[in-house]
């Protein structure tokens, strides 16, 4: 036994791949790229660097001194251009970041990147334990970190300072439960869903769980997924209380107001990526037409959703139907959304086995390539986000039976 514990010690590793090699110097060139533009834009004399964590930021400190985080504008009914920057979030949020209101802003945006990106690295470890435990932690989580950059829509968050850079650990979580239900899983799923659903959109998630739960069969997974949405719906009312609590009712009550003023808002934009206002444009209609095209968008995502839970066995490739329809649910859909794929994109890359891999290797790049020309025409994103599902689909044809999934007993 002595010897063989002196043998194994001293065995050398199984050395990267090419593939793993050629990812993480793409990566690495990536990043550089990204923080270069970042000094690029932290140079100029316009506040471009992070100007949409600067909106949470600027709420925070006029929540801090007692001001509403809401602009008097909105306040008093007018309607907003959706591209326009103004703080709309509820009052938690400004509640929140009113205790980073001494903190600097350069400081603040490199806090906020490292933690989305240190955030999705420990989803994706705990994704990679599931999915494929033979494959090892430290080339996935190189690779992993190495691949965010090349994601366009993730890059673009970081230079914002946007929220949406959450999103791969944010839905990563949700993710994990979908394909591991058990109870630990399932809670931190509620309580991603429900700081996701900051933005709204994300919710649409909820009605994927509950409808998975209502055709599920087995008693353990069937408990689980219920227990995502009562997690999620147990937080944002804990939220809400202490919000009160903290605030009293009146930022809840400008909140409303915001809320009636954004829902006239001006939407058909260029840089507005959202279904009904893409064809509202293409066919030279204004907002009035756009807005009543998203009734029909957005009830066929919240139908896309049910549908996947319901026919889509593969819980990978059921929770990519519900990621892509949660893009869509609301009539604005930005570019930095779609950040929300990547750990669809994750999951089937680790679980590709055999002959799967060089296609869902494809279409993942494919994928990323679109992404970034969807920057000169934006319903590209859509081809982008639909090529992720594919490889979702593609990941599960051989490894859904080697991918066993535990449930609450």
């Amino acid at each position: 036994m002595p010897v063989m514990r002196s043998v194994s010690a001293t065995s050398p590793r199984t050395p990267p791949g090419r593939a793993v090699v050629a990812a993480v110097l793409a990566g690495t060139i990536g990043w550089i790229g990204v923080v270069w533009i970042g000094l690029q834009l932290a140079d100029q004399k316009a506040a471009n660097l992070g100007f949409d964590l600067e909106l949470l930021l600027r709420a925070g400190r006029d929540v801090a001194v007692g001001r509403s985080p809401y602009a008097a504008d909105l306040l008093a009914g007018g309607a907003p251009l959706a591209t326009s920057l103004f703080y709309s979030y509820p009052p938690p949020v400004a509640q929140l970041f009113s205790a980073l209101a001494g903190v600097p802003s350069r400081l603040a945006l490199v806090l906020w990147v490292v933690g989305a990106v240190a955030a999705f690295l420990v989803v994706t470890e705990l994704l990679r334990r599931r999915l494929a435990p033979q494959r090892p932690s430290r080339q996935v989580l190189l690779v992993a970190a190495a691949c965010l950059p090349l994601t366009l829509p993730f890059a673009v968050g970081v230079l914002f300072g946007n929220l949406d850079i959450w999103f791969p650990c944010l839905y990563g979580a949700m993710l994990l439960a979908a394909v591991a239900p058990e109870r630990a899983t399932a809670i931190g799923a509620g309580a991603a869903l429900a700081a996701a659903s900051l933005k709204l959109h994300p919710a649409s998630i909820g009605v994927w769980f509950l409808s998975r739960a209502v055709r599920e069969q087995d008693r353990g997974r069937r408990k689980a997924w219920v227990l995502v949405v009562v997690t999620a719906a147990v937080a944002v009312g804990i939220v809400v209380v202490l919000s009160v609590v903290l605030g009293g009712t009146g930022p809840w009550l400008d909140y409303v107001e915001v809320v009636r003023a954004g829902a006239s808002a001006a939407i058909v934009d260029p840089r507005n990526a959202g279904i009904a206002a893409q064809v509202a444009g293409l066919v030279g209609g204004g907002d009035e037409l756009a807005r009543s095209l998203h009734v029909v968008v957005g009830a066929a995502a919240v139908l896309v959703t049910a549908w996947a839970a319901w026919r889509r066995t593969d819980p990978v490739e059921s929770f990519a139907w519900a990621a892509a329809a949660s893009l869509a649910t609301l009539p604005v859909t930005w570019y930095h959304y779609p950040s929300a794929m990547i750990p669809i994109a994750a999951a089937a890359m680790l679980r590709a086995s055999g002959e799967n891999v060089r296609p869902v290797a494809l279409l993942v790049t494919v994928a990323a390539v679109i992404a970034a020309v969807a920057l000169v025409w934006l319903p590209l994103l859509w081809v982008a986000i639909g090529l992720i599902v594919m490889a979702a689909r593609v990941s599960g044809a051989r490894s859904t039976a080697t991918a066993p999934v535990r449930a609450i007993g």
